[in-house]
């Protein structure tokens, strides 16, 4: 059976979404319990994305426009200036625009072979939102 898109995001996208925001907090030398309260995720998980073990999958370096846009949001958390829902709501904008510009197609299609990059238009059709 054919893997969901959004369970693709929650397995992959997110956690790599989530990395490289707590890599760029980190780099502000902010202290990994601080991370994990401000990003309502444990110690451990913080760590994990440090070391690279949670979080490798999609290679967000590869699309520049997306780590500019995680980049702002963490500049906002380090600041104090996003938090609870409003910080959710932010990554899962992150996570929807990842999809709705194709960067997940090739993942998709090794984790489902069905899938074809060229002619699928799933993501672009749900995430995309209309003038």
């Amino acid at each position: 059976m054919a893997k969901s898109i959004f369970e693709l995001a929650y397995r992959y996208v997110e956690p790599s979404i989530k990395r490289l925001l707590v890599l760029k907090l980190a780099e502000r030398n902010i202290p990994p319990i601080v991370i994990a309260e401000k990003l309502g995720i444990s110690p451990s998980l913080v760590s994990r994305y440090v070391k690279g073990e949670r979080g490798v999958f999609l290679k967000v370096f590869k699309h520049p426009d997306l780590v500019q846009r995680i980049e702002q949001v963490s500049e906002k958390i380090a600041l104090g200036e996003l938090e609870g829902i409003r910080l959710q709501i932010e990554v899962n904008r992150l996570v929807l625009k990842t999809l709705a510009d194709k960067h997940v197609c090739g993942l998709h299609r090794m984790v489902d072979e069905t899938v074809n990059p060229v002619t699928c238009n799933i993501c672009p059709t749900l995430f995309t939102e209309n003038p």
